[in-house]
């Protein structure tokens, strides 16, 4: 992971929150410093180990952001500002040359017409993140000296300091999602990732902290990992995101170990198919199809499990609570319905009756 870089989504969505299984945890121990510790970790830098035994469900860390980056509303607004402005500035120059006789359309004014367009589908492509830049390095400055110390001794891409793309590039590196924007948190950044997590991400809305959570039993002296991306995609998948997005392959267990064709083809058969399954129980949940959508969680659960190493974990014990959901509520429909169905009845009966009364 060189360091902790992150990105949204995976199984982390599943999860998210913690549910009732993991408040016991919390209530038992709480986000305690003393669940792990910070180590030198060879080919992923720093990262997060196990200092004792850590039970499922348990808040690992309950950390507020050093930094916080600007929205994805935002960012688009500025691109488009941008951008309008770049087309204003040229339509204006237009006009003046108009207004003196001086406009052509030869070639010079072709090669301006190319640049502009160009110059807008760069700005679209990126002026959000060059004024996120700016923010980030602003924001960066107004911390306190302790905090600013530990901004940038985070994961940083490049050789040397540059201003304003240092402290972008540091945020890139090692930022995480909010539920509206993202943000860079001291200790959160350094947990690496893996493609069989032991823990998740999340975002608390009512205290704007960020937390790491464990997903599953975690022995002493183990690696505290999560997943970057979206769990269920293939290993080829897996590593293009990975690459892309945050440009590094995995070298977890999970990839490292799916050396034989068999064990890897079956390793992404059961992720795709958790990913269609998401998919299509969303599908009919919409459409109030209950009872078919029980059937696809209960397989998806059993499925899950398997992947992630056939313990107990958070992400199932949810699945389980979900299904009992939808269980009590299809039990609830069935008993409203065939209470309603004998009176209909009977006032139909009722009707017949008196019709042929009269």
């Amino acid at each position: 992971g060189g360091g902790g870089k992150k990105a949204a989504g995976g199984g982390e969505k599943t999860a998210t929150g913690g549910g009732a299984n993991a408040n016991k945890a919390d209530a038992k121990k709480g986000a305690a410093g003393d669940a792990f510790r910070v180590k030198d970790i060879l080919g992923k830098g720093r990262g997060l180990i196990a200092a004792r035994n850590i039970e499922i469900g348990e808040l690992l860390l309950d950390e507020e952001p050093l930094v916080l980056g600007l929205s994805q509303s935002a960012m688009a607004v500025a691109s488009l500002t941008i951008a309008a402005a770049g087309v204003l500035a040229w339509a204006s120059s237009l006009y003046l040359q108009a207004s003196s006789g001086q406009l052509t359309f030869d070639l010079p004014a072709l090669r301006g017409v190319c640049c502009l367009i160009l110059f807008v589908f760069l700005v679209i492509q990126i002026g959000g993140m060059i004024v996120e830049g700016f923010v980030v390095f602003w924001r960066v400055r107004l911390l306190g000296a302790s905090d600013r110390a530990a901004y940038f001794n985070l994961c940083d891409t490049l050789p040397f300091y540059i201003p304003i793309l240092s402290e972008a590039f540091i945020f890139r590196a090692n930022a995480v999602s909010t539920d509206w924007c993202g943000c860079v948190c001291a200790v959160a950044a350094l947990v690496n990732h893996a493609c069989v997590p032991s823990a998740i991400l999340s975002w608390n809305t009512k205290t704007g902290r960020h937390q790491v959570r464990a997903i599953r039993g975690i022995k002493a002296e183990e690696e505290i990992a999560v997943s970057y991306i979206d769990l269920w995609q293939p290993t080829v998948a897996r590593q293009h995101s990975l690459r892309r997005a945050m440009r590094f392959s995995c070298a977890c267990n999970t990839c490292m170990d799916s050396t034989e064709e068999s064990v890897r083809r079956l390793s992404d058969h059961r992720r795709t198919a958790c990913s269609q399954l998401e998919r299509g129980i969303t599908e009919k949940m919409e459409n109030g199809h209950l009872e078919e959508a029980v059937k696809d969680l209960q397989i998806l659960r059993d499925v899950t499990e398997q992947e992630l190493g056939g313990v107990d974990n958070l992400i199932s014990r949810e699945m389980d609570e979900a299904i009992k959901d939808i269980q009590a509520q299809i039990k609830n429909w069935e008993a409203v319905t065939n209470s309603e169905m004998p009176s209909e009845q009977t006032g139909s009966c009722n009707k017949r009756g008196s019709c042929a009364e009269e």
